[in-house]
């Protein structure tokens, strides 16, 4: 199981994931979060973490525009939040992963949309992250009561990455009844919900949790 640690902002953060062997640093695009970077704050960044450390672009509903930006940078993977247009899977050349809250409508109709992809859409949706209904809120859903609608077809043929109020103190219960190849961690590394910015010794706790 690999580890993403999202919502990066600093060159400082970025040791602490080398420090600890993370195996993702996402970046998020957009406005309304106040993990929030600019693409010349994350070029910056990217010269400090470990070249074998993936990239992930996290996005909520991108134009073609924006999508092409970000793919023309040097991320690893773009991950999708909310909106996800088939003209971006026609033309992608980097791995996507397919972003799902998990709200009854949203994931009901997320799931019937890739679904009714073609074959040559479907096979460039590499992961399919997992989200608790509000994105980026840091809250935590029921993991056993989902376990069974989280083991559609879809889910199981893609790279599932785990998301949504993870942290040192439950990462070892949500892993153990879902099995994700990745977990991805944000507000469960940070001490303050009203200021951004990761915590040292709150990742290396993450992380030897998640790894035990």
């Amino acid at each position: 199981m690999k580890i993403k640690i999202c919502g990066i902002t600093s060159v400082a953060e970025a040791d602490y994931l080398n420090d600890n062997k993370v195996d993702y640093a996402g970046f998020v695009f957009y406005e309304k979060s106040k993990r929030n970077v600019s693409l010349e704050q994350a070029r910056l960044i990217f010269e400090r973490l470990e070249p074998d450390m993936k990239k992930v672009a996290v996005m909520v509903s991108p134009t073609l525009e924006e999508f092409i930006e970000k793919e023309n940078e040097s991320f690893d993977i773009i991950q999708i939040h909310g909106k996800l247009d088939p003209g971006i899977l026609d033309m992608a050349r980097k791995d996507v992963w397919c972003a799902i809250n998990l709200s009854e409508d949203e994931f009901r109709e997320k799931i019937a949309y890739v679904e009714s992809l073609s074959d040559k859409q479907l096979d460039r949706i590499k992961g399919v992250v997992i989200d608790s209904k509000n994105f980026g809120s840091g809250e935590a859903f029921d993991w056993q009561k989902n376990k069974d609608k989280l083991s559609t077809e879809i889910i199981k043929d893609k790279t599932f990455i785990l998301a949504g109020g993870l942290n040192k103190d439950n990462v070892g219960e949500a892993t153990s009844i879902l099995k994700p190849d990745i977990i991805d961690v944000s507000s469960g590394v940070e001490i303050s919900k009203d200021k951004t910015g990761k915590d040292k010794r709150l990742i290396e706790q993450f992380v030897e949790a998640a790894r035990m």
